[in-house]
């Protein structure tokens, strides 16, 4: 597409001002966007005198003369012919002539780009998404509710598909996280490994809504999972500081699907699945899926028991020109053992890893999660959508692992001299959790004058109620370091104590307005959040003797008000520019010290990026640098005995991602995350478990000669920099890297997947925060996967 030199130093003038100012925004008081420069009206009429011929170069001649982006699928179109077009229109107008008596409708984004597509595909039957075929997806409902095109989203949000995750052989979606820039991983031998982004917490949603159990599921169920960079307040209100992570499962299609997956590997590991769809009798428009897996491995690389899983979905779809509406139910049974890891001692020494169980061989985390939800999108006009979500969850959490002391030290001895013996505490979680939420808007495109909007206005709200009880026995001394035998009892029987019970209950509203506004070349996102949380007064209860004791903790009722703004500038049609701006909030019922409740711990991000499509649209690259800054940390007050709030801390970073297609038979997906961490209030302040740089890149080459059709290799390494391994008691945790390869062979029905996890059996460390517990990632480690399609 060719624009006049005027025009391209006109925005050479103001794009750098329009960038700076929003990435200069630091208060909710006022939300300001500068106005767009001057740009040919969107719907503005051209002289058009095409003949008939191919389509393609139809679409090609027709994006050139109006300066409208178009997509659409050069594969499916190849062989079609256009009718000729004449006249002074639009270019909706242009392509609905070319397209004539053709089964092919023309849709506009809400974002400045058209696109064409068949009718069979987008109106009346739900095909296969792009996520299940693809290492690349296009677009995330998640990031803005408008289902515009990620190009255009004025944010960091990375997709990572069930294609991706196939090739890796993946059956843990928090390892798939390392497949994304800026997550961190934290583990710990007290809870499940927890992921944050940008060094924050994240939230986590199922299909758009709040989840905490979304990630206790069989990767074999799961479409996609998205990654939203920056506080997602806009989405869910409260508790997302730094991001969040939504996992989408797989819909019902009208395309036959009969996969058989049968997986083994080392430690013997045995895992068999199923992913069947299809229509529902002759109609085409009503549809089912169901996915369902078991897995079960007899052991870890420590001899504890291996992980299991059981999994069942099963989901039934109504999909026509109109309405598009899914209800759903899933069970999932996960059991993950406790990990390898070691010790640091006093002088910042790696101790080996300890020759013998560190627990029983039962012990680990056990979690049960049942949900019951839908998803519903109804088309009142081609300008009024409803879009409608809604899911009741139900958790139960048991975390029975023996708590490492650390080593122990005589008085007086060196500090490369610890004594053999670790003190293991016995303490044992149960958590019932039970989470209704939904998400529910209306869905506006309108012009007014020569700006498009696609406003989205709605009301989301979340229910989660916990019921926390804290179990606890007599710690034991283990000679973790001597020859000396021990074997632990299982912990669910030495924690058998009742110390506590505390209920833990959030109720959130609310009501929010997000305005995708489209001018020219430009794109500008608006949203506005006002959010009401509320904790009703609880009380906890400490078991203790002679009676127990009693702690009533006061209600809380707060409303909190959360702006945000983007935008996107279109160099061209495969570059755009971004920048944006937004908050996070976390209430806390905290008692400040001047008696008044302490005001929420806030996040802000300012975000500058750039995003690219590359090879034909086949390969999409975010780069990204951003400022994460948290205000309102508290802060104990040990003489008073009581809190206050001040600056905290601040993250800022470069990331990369990159995914697709970049040869024929060629994919790959790729991150690498740069961060710095600092502390506002003080700057000598060190930061465990934040390693400077990481970087990931997995790729896939099947073979497209002749004489090796079927055939494919995929190789991948995955490495970090060395991090601060405490703050307390100084050690680093050395950097390294993973590499993994794998081999494919691909047969009519048949596919087979040969795969080496840590090819060359190196010691690595996962990042931690304490010298109590470093955990060890396992050595190398073999699978097979064989799969076969019965269409």
């Amino acid at each position: 597409m060719h624009r006049k030199n005027s025009r391209l130093a006109l925005r050479q003038v103001i794009l750098p001002g329009a960038l700076a100012g929003i990435f200069a925004l630091s208060a909710p008081s006022g939300v300001h966007a500068q106005q767009a420069p001057a740009a040919g009206n969107v719907a503005s009429l051209h002289d058009y005198d095409l003949k008939a011929g191919p389509l393609v170069q139809m679409l090609e001649a027709i994006e050139k003369i109006s300066g409208r982006r178009i997509d659409f699928d050069r594969a499916d179109l190849a062989k079609e012919r256009a009718k000729a077009v004449n006249g002074n229109l639009s270019a909706a107008a242009a392509l609905n002539q070319a397209l004539a008596g053709m089964r092919y409708v023309v849709q506009d984004d809400g974002a400045g780009a058209l696109a064409v597509t068949p009718v069979t595909k987008v109106e009346v039957v739900a095909r296969r998404d792009q996520a299940e075929t693809e290492f690349k997806a296009d677009r995330s409902d998640t990031s803005t509710r408008s289902g515009t095109s990620l190009h255009s989203v004025p944010g960091s949000v990375t997709l990572i598909t069930s294609k991706v995750l196939e090739s890796q052989q993946a059956t843990d979606l928090t390892e798939a996280l390392r497949n994304v820039s800026g997550i961190n991983l934290a583990k710990s031998p007290q809870s499940n490994t927890a992921f944050g982004v940008r060094g924050f917490s994240a939230t986590s949603y199922t299909n758009g809504v709040t989840d905490n159990s979304a990630v206790y599921r069989s990767a074999l169920s799961v479409e996609r999972v998205e990654v939203l960079k920056g506080p997602q307040a806009i989405l869910s209100g409260g508790n997302s500081l730094g991001g969040a992570v939504s996992i989408v499962v797989k819909k019902p299609q009208a395309n036959t699907i009969r996969d058989l997956t049968v997986q083994i590997g080392s430690f013997g590991e045995k895992m068999i699945g199923a992913d069947l769809s299809d229509k529902i009798g002759d109609d085409e428009r009503f549809t089912y899926r169901t996915v369902a897996s078991i897995q079960d491995i007899n052991r870890n690389e420590v001899g504890m028991d291996g992980k299991q899983n059981k999994s069942f979905l099963q989901a039934l779809r109504w999909k026509d020109g109109k309405t598009d509406f899914i209800a759903s139910a899933d069970y999932s049974k996960d059991k993950k053992p406790l990990e390898s890891y070691t010790f640091a001692r006093g002088d910042g020494v790696i101790l080996p890893v300890p020759n013998r169980l560190l627990g029983n061989r039962a012990d680990g985390v056990d979690v049960k999660v049942r949900r019951f939800g839908y998803q519903l999108e109804q088309k009142f006009t081609d300008n009024v959508v409803l879009i409608s979500r809604l899911q009741s969850t139900h958790q139960d959490f048991d975390l029975h692992i023996s708590a490492p002391g650390g080593l122990e030290y005589e008085n007086g001895a060196p500090l490369d001299s610890p004594k053999p013996d670790v003190l293991f505490f016995a303490s044992r979680t149960t958590r019932p959790e039970d989470t209704l939420s939904g998400d529910h808007y209306m869905r506006l495109s309108f012009p007014t004058g020569e700006v498009r909007h696609k406003l989205s206005v709605g009301f989301n709200h979340t229910n989660n109620e916990i019921q926390h009880t804290q179990y606890s026995g007599d710690p034991v001394s283990v000679p973790v370091y001597s020859p000396t035998p021990y074997n632990f009892q299982d912990l669910r029987e030495r924690a058998a104590t009742r110390s506590y019970t505390r209920p833990i209950v959030q109720r959130q509203r609310g009501i929010y307005a997000q305005d995708l506004m489209t001018y020219g070349d430009w794109n500008l996102l608006v949203n506005v959040r006002r959010s009401r949380y509320t904790v009703p007064e609880l009380t906890t209860t400490e078991f203790a003797t002679p009676k127990n004791v009693f702690y009533t903790e006061p209600g809380l009722k707060t409303y909190h008000t959360t702006p945000g703004v983007g935008l996107v500038y279109h160099l061209n049609d495969k570059t755009s520019l971004y920048a944006s701006f937004a908050e996070g909030f976390q209430p806390s019922s905290t008692l400040a010290c001047n008696g008044s409740i302490v005001p929420p711990e806030q996040t802000r991000n300012r975000e500058i990026g750039a995003k690219f499509d590359l090879f034909d649209s086949k390969f999409t690259l975010t780069t990204s640098a951003y400022s994460l800054q948290q205000a309102n940390r508290l802060f104990y007050d040990r003489i008073k005995n009581c809190y206050n709030v001040g600056q905290g801390q601040r993250t800022q970073g470069a990331e990369i991602d990159a995914q697709g297609r970049l040869l024929p038979g060629l994919e790959a997906i790729f991150n690498y995350t740069y961060t710095q961490v600092k502390d506002m209030a003080d700057p000598n302040a060190l930061f465990a478990g934040q390693p400077k740089h990481k970087a990931n890149l997995w790729a896939v080459y099947r073979f497209q000669q002749a004489d090796l059709k079927g055939l494919g290799i995929g190789a991948g390494i995955s490495g970090k920099s060395s991090s601060l391994g405490s703050t307390w008691q100084p050690f680093i945790v050395p950097g390294g890297a993973q590499v993994d390869a794998s081999v494919y062979y691909t047969t009519g029905p048949w596919s087979a997947t040969v795969g080496v996890k840590n090819v060359f059996d190196r010691l690595l460390y996962d990042t931690t925060s304490g010298s109590n517990y470093i955990p060890v990632m396992t050595g190398r480690a073999y699978v097979l996967t064989v799969k076969r399609s019965f269409q």
